[in-house]
């Protein structure tokens, strides 16, 4: 447990200076060398995760237009960072040694501007020893809009890095840290501009997840 405490403040640590794959690299190899070192069969594995991230950054771009309907160019405005949670689950499977590759599905809600959306897409996984030890993880995903003021848009990219605290007879609790983009095509003004048109809402964030992998 004490090795999973500090890969846990060596890698809020890493995430507070740089979010590189090959530092994620480098330190997924650190923490799986006390794994042990064993090979699996291939076979179907599933993560559910719930997650939490905190906004590091919320750009809003609009564009702004004369009382002619005349465009008179673009802009953007800094948001006030908040919170985001969500649920995903995902299934995968062994494509290679070690990588995986498999489908997501889940939710999640941007408390700024109150955005709700469905998450649907892919997952790419490179494990350092085998299916069920440390990974580096690359996930892209359409969001699917349950909120009035976005559209559905393939929007949604996250690097994290996922090891294992814990293990039972029937499943694994894994911890999953990572770095989060999201865009989004807004529809309301934000500012209440004169003649303020809506483009784009961007999310960088970053967040952890705990989950079971079973």
């Amino acid at each position: 447990m004490k090795n999973y405490f500090f890969a846990f403040l060596l890698l809020t640590s890493f995430y507070s200076y740089s979010q590189s794959p090959s530092d994620l690299f480098n330190i997924g190899k650190g923490i799986s060398q006390s794994s042990i070192q064993d090979k699996l069969e291939k076979r179907w594995f599933s993560n559910v995760e719930v997650e939490f991230g905190v906004n590091n950054e919320v750009r809003y771009d609009y564009s702004l237009y004369d009382n002619n309907g005349k465009p008179l160019g673009g802009s953007s405005a800094e948001l006030e960072n908040k919170v985001s949670y969500g649920i995903l689950y995902n299934i995968n499977y062994p494509i290679l040694n070690k990588l995986s590759i498999g489908a997501v599905g889940g939710f999640q809600h941007q408390v700024q501007q109150n955005i709700s959306a469905l998450k649907l897409g892919g997952i790419l996984r490179y494990h350092f020893v085998n299916y069920e030890s440390v990974n580096i993880n690359l996930m892209t995903a359409y969001n699917i809009a349950l909120s009035d003021n976005i559209d559905s848009e393939m929007g949604n990219v996250r690097l994290g890095l996922q090891f294992p605290i814990a293990r039972t007879d029937t499943f694994i609790w894994n911890l999953n840290v990572f770095g989060d983009y999201n865009y989004y095509i807004y529809k309301e003004p934000i500012l209440n501009e004169n003649n303020e048109r809506p483009d784009n809402i961007l999310f960088r964030s970053y967040g952890v997840s705990l989950g079971i992998q079973f």
